[in-house]
């Protein structure tokens, strides 16, 4: 039994074969990752591993990006049974764990904890401030070990799907306001809305920096070979009122390889709630049309209940809702 860093490339294949088992839950099925996603998961890390060289001659010259994957993994007489992976949020001093992940049978070990005490040493030693991660409401082994680590619940967020073979009819975008499309790279206007509509509850564990937003020269490198290895084909778009303010923005990630989902995306001011039903209606219309025959997923924060709402009135449905939890380094 052996804790250790995760070593890239060489971890990114077996990594492949245990991350969709490891969120099998056979106590709770409704929360296991689906055969979809699964497909996805595989798909992406096998991708990542042929376009490893590139990446990692990038990260050469742009020191920001080689936070992109860290982590820590358990091996278990040469098999990978447990993994928990960090990333820092642009170039600032905040990081996410986006997994911790223990395959079933090694579950209730204490490796979780393991790992996710040697991932937040090592965000630590990256100089890491605070970080946060996302789990299931009603995990409860999970909940009580980030908790017993001195996580905070400061937030949540609400997964949606559907599984629409059809697109609504769009609706008219509101009279007063206009649509245009946004590059991944135009950070100011998605700055500036967060900057004007961000709780802040939230801001503790998730501030709005600029550090957050403008990502590092080299990123446009870097982002195509991101979006080759999801399979996917990506767009974004903003709305503004007349005047020129920023009020919405959203974008969608359709895929064009593989049997994974579609995902779909929007912030919205929530003093503009007219807006969320068109803004539902366009990404569902525009990943239906393009590519039918997928599940559709929209994760929403919690305090943007417009559109939630709206999801539900397109005809999405719930499917499981997710505590955020920050802790202060």
């Amino acid at each position: 039994m052996t804790l250790r860093l995760l070593r890239l490339p060489n971890d990114l294949l077996p990594l492949a074969d245990m991350l969709a088992p490891s969120f099998q839950y056979p106590e709770n099925k409704e929360w296991s990752v689906q055969t979809d996603e699964q497909e996805e998961i595989v798909d992406t890390v096998k991708n990542l591993r042929r376009v490893w060289p590139l990446i990692r001659a990038i990260q050469f010259v742009s020191p920001p990006l080689r936070d992109l994957i860290r982590g820590c993994v358990w091996d278990q007489d040469g098999q990978l049974v447990g993994v928990t992976l960090v990333q820092r949020r642009g170039a600032t001093d905040v990081w996410i764990v986006g997994t911790v992940g223990v395959l079933p049978a090694f579950r209730r070990q204490g490796i979780a904890r393991k790992l996710l005490q040697a991932g937040l040493d090592l965000v630590r030693e990256h100089g890491g401030k605070k970080t946060w991660l996302s789990v299931i409401d009603g995990n409860l082994p999970a909940y009580t070990l980030y908790t017993s680590l001195g996580f905070e619940h400061y937030s949540g967020t609400i997964e949606l799907h559907t599984a629409r073979e059809q697109a609504s009819l769009e609706l008219a975008l509101p009279e007063g306001y206009t649509l245009s499309p946004l590059s991944h790279f135009e950070w100011r206007p998605r700055y500036e809305l967060a900057n004007r509509i961000v709780p802040d509850k939230l801001r503790k564990y998730e501030p709005v920096q600029v550090a957050r937003f403008r990502e590092p020269a080299m990123m446009r490198l870097l982002w195509p070979l991101i979006v080759f290895a999801q399979g996917a084909r990506e767009a974004d778009f903003a709305i503004r009122t007349r005047e020129g303010q920023i009020v919405a923005h959203g974008g969608y990630a359709i895929k064009v390889r593989g049997q994974g989902p579609h995902q779909i995306r929007a912030s919205l001011d929530p003093a503009h709630p007219e807006l969320a039903p068109y803004v539902v209606r366009y990404l569902l219309h525009q990943v239906v049309t393009s590519s039918p025959g997928h599940r559709v997923e929209f994760s929403v924060p919690q305090w943007m209940g417009g559109l939630v709402t709206a999801a539900e009135e397109a005809g999405f449905t719930r499917r499981m809702t997710y505590c955020r939890m920050g802790l202060e380094l």
